[in-house]
């Protein structure tokens, strides 16, 4: 909500880097493309907890997302089987990223499928509401990418504070064989807000296609 609000003014400021790419002559698509293979890559590091090496390559995988977009616009390539791609691709790459932090050490199990499911709920019931005419579906605390940007935030902490990996004072959930540590307190809470953020969007979408739906009389 908050990113996209700013995606106008920061597109003007980092437009000499689109400009660049673009005339590389690189059709958008490659850059969709390599976009997706850094995120898939981000996300076995994560299972292999290399958290420094899965930080520079979402780094990376985050720009391409938004040089392919940038390129495409400045080019005059735009097209709707380009954004039915980048959608899809934007998918995977969700699937790959927040399930692959499922393997890591630093999230259990419950919490992690929770994420993958509301990161997908959340852009499911933008694509369907929008279907159905509902307008403005870009709204919700998290969008992919404020959630985006928080993971990479946690990440940054996780590298740079040796305590926010360990285990917070005697917090065990021996049952589970996990360990409560600075790291997965805050995916927690990016959980909690993504799943307030499905709860959201389904209310929005509800509330106006029932003011859509044209009043009937009841006959007497």
């Amino acid at each position: 909500m908050v990113i996209s609000q700013i995606r106008e003014p920061l597109t003007r400021i980092v437009q000499p880097v689109i400009i660049f790419f673009a005339k590389l002559g690189l059709h958008p698509t490659v850059y969709t493309v390599i976009g997706l293979l850094l995120s898939i890559s981000t996300g076995v590091f994560l299972a292999l907890d290399n958290f420094l090496v899965a930080f520079i390559l979402i780094w990376f995988g985050g720009a391409m997302d938004f040089i392919d977009g940038g390129v495409a616009r400045y080019r005059k390539l735009e097209s709707k089987q380009g954004s039915f791609l980048d959608s899809i691709f934007d998918r995977v790459s969700d699937v790959c990223v927040f399930g692959g932090i499922i393997f890591s050490s630093q999230v259990d199990l419950v919490t992690g499928i929770i994420m993958v499911t509301a990161s997908l709920l959340i852009s499911y019931i933008r694509a369907k509401g929008e279907s159905v005419g509902v307008k403005k579906m870009a709204m919700g605390i998290m969008e992919r990418a404020e959630r985006w940007l928080v993971l990479m935030v946690l990440m940054f902490v996780y590298l740079l504070v040796p305590t926010f990996r360990e285990q917070v004072g005697n917090l065990a959930i021996a049952s589970l064989g996990f360990e409560i540590t600075g790291f997965s307190i805050g995916y927690m809470a990016l959980t909690g807000l993504c799943v307030i953020t499905v709860i959201q969007r389904f209310v929005y979408v509800s509330v106006q296609l029932k003011k859509s739906e044209p009043i009937q009389e009841i006959s007497k």
